[in-house]
């Protein structure tokens, strides 16, 4: 007999197939890739203001895209977030080389070398340059980092997780990124406020309803939780609009001004300088007076070129400084790309600037308010990363100094203009530079009296300057004692206060910027040049001027033969100067005040009077106010209602449905004065219902409604709208009998929202 054949018995059993894997990226993820591109692309825009041309935008929309893909990859092959982050920086740091090369090609550690010199490069010529930045090269990696990290670990973090609003951190730390490194002035307070905010909200709640969903199954009343979410997005975003149309935005911080700018304050300013370009006895090193500075072309005639504005006095001399215009945020020295905001109402002039080798100072000379600015072909190749402009004070500085090679082109907007004796100052007075002139306070008392308003006195004050002023600079050898500098020392015992009152235009403009601010009217100091028909500017073509600032904020011209004296000094007079004199003051002599300042004090107390007036001036009238709140007291209670009747139809388990409807037709049997006691079954309530109105079907409702919440197996859904409709059909028949007065009162009733003690099942 043979062996039975085990054979099949030794065969291993098939092992149930595992069903595949559902893929990580759902259909339903689209929404959340839009969507995160969108939040980036909002806070990208932050920077409209910041660059110019298109290249700043197409490089961070790419980006953000490039994240996008590179999350989707990551995360369909089962990557966490933490390998998308590792991802974009390796190729973000790969990809900075030819970002600054403006070229796809790589080329080895030569374009790892230049990526790590435009991250090092990149950032402090995006804060230390005035807009708009030109939008190539090394500037191009803040947006570049920004929209890639915000949209790649955006996208990678609502990929995988499920929580709502993990996915909102990214694009928020990027808004928040850029609104710290842009400029004062935001792009758009509602698209980047209101528009990033009604978005996000949005996003978040279509994530929260999903996530819900996944939790405990499909919910019924999505429609209309969507339309409620969107309704309340909508009515925040209005809200939000018109309180950011109608307030003053709070001063933001930007980094911009937190960092400190170029130390111009440390320079040797022209006015220092001075005696090189007046007539100096014998060949003196450094002296240009017949020397030629500068080719101008294209400035009209009379115009003036500028060297340098000074307008900090720290009492041993006159300085350009940062941070001086309380007024303006771009009053400091920064870098200056091709072109720059910088309006003027004047007309606009292109201006050639060729500087000669007897020029050696940093200072460049401009004209106006500069619009746009390059240097030509025969300039050094880096000549543009060296400048820095001032628009408040309009002077420009190489830090390097300003080489013979360094011609350039600038437009600009033709400004100022001269001082008329009938302009109001402006208020925005240095009360340091106030303080500092108070050594001259005795003249300023004696010269001024017997003017009734400021720029009255100023002109006074330049006048009797002037007159009792002698000129030199130290030429003549017995001339010496007249000594260069302007110090407090220099303007007070040894020229204002002395007699005789001797110096050049160094003492003059110095002195006579001081007086100004002690008349309570800002001035500064400008050493520059009038241009000439032939538009040659020469050492003796430099002079010292005062700015004087008026009221619409504009800077005018008080030229130097106001105030200079033109005389020679009386060559007997060679000791040194004698204390002047000065008349004491009149007791009745009026103050010095402009009459047209007192009419606004007047206007400024009707205003803060006219809330006692009950005129309401430019408030919401009381009428208005109280109709509101009683329409919005007489909706609350139906609304309430309302809401409370959705939430019962659309709740989430059925039998709950059938619970709300039996407790839509109590509360209605409440609201028109049936007293249902608390605590009862539904039957009970059916009976004292039923007695009440003589409706005997109740009880059949009742017994429905029990069997149907306290069944083995849920109920369908259809059967529920039905049982719905059979209550609403009851409902109307409770109000039979009832007069039309508590009909119209039960719409009002609050008594169904208050429930019962003891009421178990909620409401």
């Amino acid at each position: 007999m043979s062996a039975p054949d085990l054979t099949p018995h030794l065969r291993p059993t098939p092992r149930p197939r595992t069903p595949p894997r559902e893929p990580a990226v759902q259909p339903f993820h689209v929404w959340d890739l839009v969507l995160v591109f969108g939040l980036t692309a909002i806070a990208l825009v932050g920077w409209e203001s910041t660059f110019r041309g298109p290249g700043w935008w197409v490089a961070g929309g790419l980006a953000a895209l490039t994240g996008i893909l590179v999350a989707v990859t990551v995360v369909s092959a089962r990557g966490g977030v933490e390998i998308v982050t590792l991802v974009l920086l390796i190729g973000y740091y790969l990809a900075s080389g030819p970002i600054v090369d403006g070229t796809l090609r790589l080329d080895g550690l030569r374009t790892l070398e230049s990526g790590v010199r435009a991250n090092a490069e990149g950032w402090p010529i995006l804060l230390g340059t005035h807009p708009p930045i030109d939008g190539s090269g090394a500037v191009l990696i803040a947006p570049v980092l920004l929209s890639l990290t915000s949209a790649g670990v955006g996208a990678a973090l609502a990929l995988r997780s499920t929580r709502a609003a993990l996915p909102l951190v990214p694009p928020t730390l990027m808004l928040g990124a850029v609104l710290l490194l842009a400029q004062p002035e935001p792009v758009s307070v509602l698209l980047q406020g209101v528009g990033y905010g009604t978005l996000a909200m949005w996003w978040m709640r279509l994530r929260g309803l999903r996530v819900d969903e996944a939790a405990h199954g499909p919910d019924p009343a999505r429609a209309w939780r969507l339309v409620g979410s969107v309704a309340l997005v909508v009515v925040v975003a209005l809200v939000a609009g018109l309180l950011a149309s109608t307030s003053q935005p709070d001063e933001r911080l930007l980094l911009s001004r937190r960092l400190a700018p170029y130390e111009v304050e440390k320079l040797s300013t022209p006015l220092d300088e001075f005696r090189h370009y007046t007539r100096q006895r014998g060949k003196k090193e450094g002296n240009v007076f017949n020397a030629k500075l500068f080719d101008v072309e294209g400035a009209p005639k009379g115009s003036r070129l500028r060297l340098a504005a000074l307008d900090t006095y720290d009492g041993a001399s006159w300085q350009a400084d940062n941070d001086t215009d309380p007024e303006r945020e771009d009053d400091r020295f920064l870098r200056l790309s091709t072109t720059i905001e910088n309006p003027s109402s004047g007309k606009e002039r292109r201006i050639t600037v060729r500087p000669t080798a007897n020029y050696t100072m940093p200072w460049v000379p401009t004209l106006g308010a500069v619009r746009a600015f390059q240097f030509l072909g025969s300039a050094r190749e880096d000549a543009q990363s060296h400048l820095r402009y001032n628009p408040a004070t309009q002077t420009a500085v190489m830090d390097d100094g300003l080489e013979k090679s360094d011609a350039y082109l600038f437009a600009t907007g033709l400004t100022g203009g001269p001082l008329k004796q009938w302009m109001s100052p402006s208020e925005q007075l240095d009360p340091d530079l106030y303080d500092q002139a108070a050594f001259l306070q005795p003249a300023v008392d004696a010269w001024a009296v017997g003017t009734t308003y400021p720029m009255q006195a100023l002109f006074q004050v330049a006048a009797r300057l002037k007159k009792v002023g002698r000129y030199s600079s130290g030429f003549a050898s017995w001339e010496a004692i007249y000594r260069p500098g302007h110090a407090k020392e220099r303007l007070g015992d040894d020229f204002v206060l002395g007699v005789p009152t001797v110096g050049d235009d160094e003492q003059y403009a110095a002195a006579m910027a001081l007086l100004a601010t002690r008349l309570g009217v800002p001035a500064r100091v400008v050493v520059g040049a009038v241009v000439p028909r032939s538009g040659t500017i020469r050492g003796k073509d430099v002079q010292a001027w005062v700015e004087v600032r008026i009221e619409d904020g504009s800077w005018r011209t008080l030229p130097t033969e106001a105030f200079m004296g033109n005389k020679p000094p009386e060559r007997s007079a060679v000791e040194r100067p004698k204390l002047r004199s000065f008349p004491p003051l009149q007791p009745e002599s009026p103050k010095v005040q402009e009459p047209e300042a007192e009419e606004p004090q007047a206007e400024e107390q009707q205003e803060e009077s006219s809330p006692d007036s009950g005129s309401g001036g430019g408030g919401v009238p009381w009428r208005w106010v109280v109709l509101l709140l009683l329409v919005l007291l007489l909706s609350a209670v139906p609304l309430a209602k309302v809401l409370r009747r959705r939430r019962r139809l659309a709740a989430r388990r059925v039998s709950a449905r059938y619970a709300g409807a039996w407790l839509e037709l109590v509360d209605r049997a409440r609201d028109l004065g049936h007293p249902v006691p608390a605590g009862l079954t539904r039957p009970a309530e059916a009976r004292v219902v039923g007695g009440a109105t003589g409706d005997g079907s109740l009880l059949t409702l009742a017994a429905e409604a029990d069997s149907r919440i306290f069944g083995a197996d849920e109920p369908p859904a259809a059967d529920a709208a039905a049982f719905w409709a059979l209550v609403r059909d009851h409902r109307s028949g409770l109000a039979a009998g009832v007069s039309l007065r508590r009909r119209i009162w039960a719409l009002f009733s609050p008594s169904s929202l208050r429930p019962p003690p003891g009421d178990a099942e909620g409401r």
